[in-house]
């Protein structure tokens, strides 16, 4: 009686995890945009032919090519729309908990099961990215099934041997051609396997490894030519030493209410486990090792070939860790269980909602809420008083431009941001009253500073994920003003902040004879600098400090630099330059300079910051005036991925 009440109770318990799970992914599903990735994936399904998409959807990327074979006919037979695109992955996410809840129970209890379950469904990470049709919920749930049939292999092999050989390599070879990362794992289980699994099933086991080598052999021109790409160390930086720190953080939500929940479930997990109840320590050791084995190959590949090693990639990885986390767990009745998953969902969804912003952050694209926004600026405004300019992906805002709501609305002008646009050629030429701005994060952040200079009043600010919105206004009206720290140059006295090599260059012969001006010559190579510490200056980690100087050049000026550096014991750690070009003599132009502190490393207590113009050829440049300034930022920018500034 006993006996069935537990596993009566085991099964309610698990389905209302999965239950709660799929609540957390499917609330306004419908309304779920895609991704950047998930863009990209989905424009290399239109091609003609399954050749076409192999040459020219899966060789140029970096992805086996399983996923994108099976999204171009998913995608022929259901069309594109967020949710139809979504919805599989969706579904192998919560597939996954179900699975991890088994591998959980069979290795050590059905408490480890169920609490490894319910992070699993709840938290951040895995919610998100079961809502994201990339590789990783897939990835996710194959390698837990080929986990799932390689555990029946191990601890019971007389059961169903072969059947579950059969899926051990039907599953293996999937997970093959889904990531790299689900293969190397199978690589790595399949290893693991040889020192658990019976002796006189070992040879058994080590000839599947060939049959799942021959299924792979169609893949082996799209890896061996992606293989030669190397990697994405075009836009991804290798990982620093505290790489695991920092992915703990993130996973968990950074939130103490979460770190303090994993304590009190120790504490009762092992207030409550059966006194001569045992653990097999051979599975510890295997959570420990299929968890960080993954992690170290990728740290050192990205270390010393080529930049991998990302939070999403870690997500097949993942489970192994919660494994880790709870394989004391070992209560046994009812209740007990009961409270240690009611527990974990009282304090982990609060977290997913509250504190990482889940719905407020990854339901707001960058790319759909800019030209919203734009649409009902513009139709507050007066559509003839306003100037548009977007700064995004051009095939995305089209796409976005296609949708209902949209139709008739056209903005001033579009720019693709791997072609960065003049802006200041822009708004030279704009006469309207207002200027619209939308950007994403890889959008230049002198934008904004070239925009103040002729629109100087911001009406309206708005934050999102991975983009901005401004509104700027020629007249003046009550808005924000972001900038909250000024300092400018005076160049007859040492300002605070502010040090002039030589104050003979100091004429009065500008527009102005009233101004001092800062004439460079052939003596002299370095204007006043400004320098000051980040955190005596800087409010939070994701403002922006602006720079600009008014310069003329001569004749025969070629070129000189405006220049940020982040230091740390005079050790250079950022640096941001603009030039000062010679194609516009006579006259004094303005240029502009930024640094967004967010994409820097705060974690060193002696930043500083220092700026001037370096005149390098000590060629002849007039300095009417230099401006340092430090602005509010966006919060939001990275928030998905990293912690939420209050």
């Amino acid at each position: 009686m006993r006996f069935t009440q537990r596993i009566h109770t085991d099964q309610v318990l698990i389905f209302l995890i999965i239950a709660t799970g799929a609540i957390l992914r499917f609330y306004n599903y419908s309304d779920i945009p895609f991704t950047h990735d998930e863009f990209s994936a989905v424009f290399r399904t239109q091609f003609g032919s399954f050749h076409e998409l192999i040459a020219k959807g899966v060789l140029i990327d970096t992805h086996p090519a399983g996923v994108q074979v099976f999204l171009y006919y998913w995608v022929m037979l259901f069309g594109i729309s967020e949710p139809i695109v979504k919805l599989p992955f969706t579904l192998f996410s919560l597939a996954a908990v179900y699975m991890l809840y088994l591998i959980g129970k069979k290795w050590f209890s059905s408490a480890a099961g169920l609490l490894a379950a319910c992070f699993l469904s709840f938290l951040q990470y895995p919610v998100m990215y079961g809502q994201i049709a990339r590789p990783y919920a897939s990835g996710l749930f194959l390698v837990l099934l080929m986990v799932y049939f390689w555990t029946n292999l191990m601890l019971s092999p007389h059961k169903k041997y072969y059947l579950n050989l059969t899926g051990y390599i039907l599953v293996s070879a999937l997970c093959c051609y889904n990531h790299h990362f689900t293969l190397l794992f199978c690589g790595i289980a399949g290893l693991t396997g040889i020192f658990i699994i019976e002796k006189n099933r070992r040879l058994s086991f080590v000839l599947s490894w060939i049959v799942v080598l021959l299924l792979y052999i169609p893949h082996f021109p799209v890896f061996f030519s992606q293989l030669k790409q190397g990697g994405i160390g075009g836009w991804l930086g290798k990982p620093k030493p505290d790489f695991l720190f920092d992915y703990m953080a993130y996973v968990f939500q950074f939130s103490s209410y979460v770190f303090a929940l994993l304590l009190l479930l120790l504490i009762l997990g092992l207030a409550w486990r059966m006194p001569r109840k045992r653990t097999d320590k051979r599975f510890v050791l295997v959570s420990f090792l299929w968890f960080f084995l993954p992690l170290l190959v990728g740290f050192l590949y990205s270390l010393f070939i080529n930049p991998v090693l990302q939070y999403s990639v870690l997500i097949f990885s993942f489970p192994f860790l919660l494994l880790l986390l709870f394989f004391y767990a070992g209560a046994e009745r009812a209740w007990q269980k009961g409270i240690l998953t009611g527990l974990s969902a009282l304090v982990i969804i609060p977290s997913l909602v509250y504190e990482r912003k889940h719905y407020e952050l990854f339901y707001n694209s960058p790319y759909r809420e800019i030209l919203e926004d734009a649409r009902q600026a513009c139709d507050s405004l007066g559509s003839s008083n306003c100037f548009v300019l977007l700064d995004s992906h051009r095939r995305i805002t089209d796409y976005y431009l296609g949708k209902p709501g949209m139709k008739g609305f056209k903005p001033g002008c579009m720019h693709d941001i791997f072609e960065p646009p003049v802006i200041a050629n822009i708004v030279d030429t704009c006469r309207a009253k207002y200027f619209i701005y939308g950007c994403i994060s890889n959008s230049g952040w002198e934008d904004y500073q070239v925009i103040r200079a002729k629109y100087p009043y911001l009406l309206r600010h708005r934050c999102l994920n991975e983009g901005d919105f401004y509104v700027f206004s020629k007249d003046s009206v009550a808005g924000p003003d972001e900038y909250y720290f000024r300092s400018d140059a005076d160049f007859t006295s040492d300002r605070k902040g502010w040090v002039s090599p030589n104050p003979s260059a100091v004429w009065f012969d500008g527009e102005d004879v009233q101004i001092p001006v800062f004439y460079m010559d052939s003596s002299i190579e370095f204007s006043p600098t400004f320098r000051g510490s980040l955190r005596d200056i800087c409010r939070h980690r994701n403002d922006v400090i602006d720079f600009s100087a008014d310069v003329e050049t001569g004749s025969r000026f070629t070129v000189a630099y405006l220049q940020l550096g982040i230091y740390r014991k005079d050790i250079l750690q950022s640096f941001y330059s603009a030039d000062i070009d010679g194609k516009h003599p006579g006259g004094f132009r303005r240029i502009f300079c930024s640094c967004r502190l967010a994409d820097i490393d705060w974690k060193h207590h002696s930043l500083y910051v220092q700026g001037f113009i370096w005149n390098r050829w000590k060629q002849d440049l007039v300095i009417r005036s230099m401006s340092f300034r430090v602005r509010h930022g966006n919060p939001f920018l990275y928030g998905l991925y990293t912690k939420i500034e209050k």
